[in-house]
């Protein structure tokens, strides 16, 4: 049986029809409105064909952008004779808009190919020397990992350092694998290692095979076209970003997102030294500072409700506005805890919303970053003290947040549950590395 086709609906200001044709040959059903100009009242009609397509796609409002990043996209000699200004280029162009359009959704992770992706070149035949390297792309993807995007390399070589006249080097991938194996073997030793799944990864690779293999193997991995040009990455920056980044970069806590990976991989790199796992956790210096939240805290909140999914209790997207109630309803109390161990600080990375009347626990949500280092019973250890009783936790099963559930199952009363928390409680100035 065919799967079913997604479908697109065709809209702007110009003679959609004479684009349609080319959607349909890259694999897609479109819908065009009856009449030139006539979409903006169809779309009014909820039994429109246009509302029941999957996406609908205005054509007109990437003019801006493809003047900006495609040479020759237009063709004044379309727009007199058929009203549609676009040249072949420009509906390529568009056609690769729409690529992205129907893939975007909040992501964490960019996962890179190395040869051919972020240089000119292939290391293993070319050698290093004659590697050219796309000062540009590598220039923007380092601006993604200052926004708080997280980086992983992926790529089929033997280990091997970034020349020195790079932007990027290796230092800048919280992960690098670099062997034959399989990449989506690799990659989900990587989010394993950064506890994040595989639906947080953006991965870009210039070979189609690879491209291919990982759609196979995890479907759940958002794989992108791969521009024509990486000298003129323009447009295939913007759209990362726009896509699948553009949440990235609000919160004190995305700046220190990328140093907070490299921490854990140096600690994940001494925990080999260590028979026991607490004498490992003690040589980290867990620092923890407490509070109640405040108005500075409501753009993470905010964000952590919205995106994290393992240690998460019952999966409530509260938004800011809704964090913002909370502040003043005298019936909830909101904790925030911040986090630091001795390779630097993660910022606020667990919060509970406490139902004084129900004497419940509603909300308790943990950043993956800081799984794995008792801080889950530090955080509950507290909050009983501070609220006088031993509140009940609110428990939703979803389909990814087993790590709360496996918390849940070894928690019994606060401080008699045989887990002895390795964080020391330290006030929020004192929370330094």
């Amino acid at each position: 049986m065919q799967p079913r086709k997604t479908s697109v609906a065709l809209v702007g200001d110009v003679a959609v029809e004479l684009i349609a044709p080319y959607f349909e040959k890259a694999g897609y059903e479109t819908v065009v409105a009856p009449g030139f100009g006539a979409w903006r009242q169809e779309l009014l009609n909820q039994e429109s064909p246009l509302n029941k397509a999957d996406f609908v796609f205005d054509v007109t409002k990437y003019d801006a952008a493809l003047e900006k990043e495609v040479e020759g996209a237009f063709d004044e000699r379309m727009k007199v004779l058929a009203s549609m200004p676009y040249s072949l280029k420009g509906i390529a162009a568009l056609l690769e808009e729409f690529e992205f359009l129907r893939l975007a959704a909040p992501k964490k992770i960019l996962a890179l190919d190395a040869d051919n992706t972020l240089w000119k070149g292939i290391l293993s035949e070319d050698g290093e020397e004659k590697l050219v390297p796309y000062r540009e792309f590598q220039e923007g993807v380092l601006k993604l990992k200052a926004k708080g995007v997280t980086l992983v390399l992926l790529t089929k070589n033997d280990p091997f350092d970034f020349r020195a006249d790079m932007p990027l080097q290796k230092s800048d991938f919280a992960v690098a694998r670099q062997n034959w194996a399989p990449k989506a073997g690799n990659l989900i030793e990587a989010c394993r290692a950064l506890n994040l799944g595989l639906d947080s990864v953006v991965f870009v690779d210039d070979n189609p095979h690879e491209r291919a293999q990982m759609a196979a193997h995890l479907p759940e991995v958002t794989v992108v076209p791969f521009p024509e040009d990486m000298e003129k990455p323009k447009a295939f920056l913007r759209r990362l970003e726009e896509y699948f980044f553009s949440e990235m970069g609000k919160t004190e806590e995305d700046a220190l997102r990328a140093k907070s990976y490299a921490a854990l991989r140096k600690a994940s790199e001494e925990l080999a030294q260590y028979k026991d796992s607490n004498d490992y956790l003690k040589s980290l210096k867990l620092k923890v500072s407490a509070s109640f939240a405040a108005e500075r805290d409501l753009d993470r909140l905010a964000q952590m409700a919205g995106k994290t999914n393992q240690f998460n209790a019952t999966t409530i997207r509260r938004t800011r506005e809704e964090f913002a109630a909370l502040l003043t309803d005298a019936s909830r109390k909101v904790f925030v805890f911040r986090a630091a161990d001795k390779f630097g600080l993660q910022g606020l990375v667990l919060y509970a919303v406490v139902d004084l009347t129900r004497r419940a626990i509603t909300d308790f949500v943990m950043s993956c970053r800081a799984m794995g280092r008792t801080l889950e019973y530090a955080a509950m250890d507290h909050i009983c003290r501070k609220c006088g009783f031993v509140p009940s936790i609110d428990f939703v099963k979803s389909a990814k947040n087993r790590p709360f559930e496996e918390f849940l199952e070894r928690f019994t009363v606060c401080g008699k549950n045989g887990i002895m928390s390795q964080y020391d409680f330290v006030e929020e100035e004192k929370l330094t590395c």
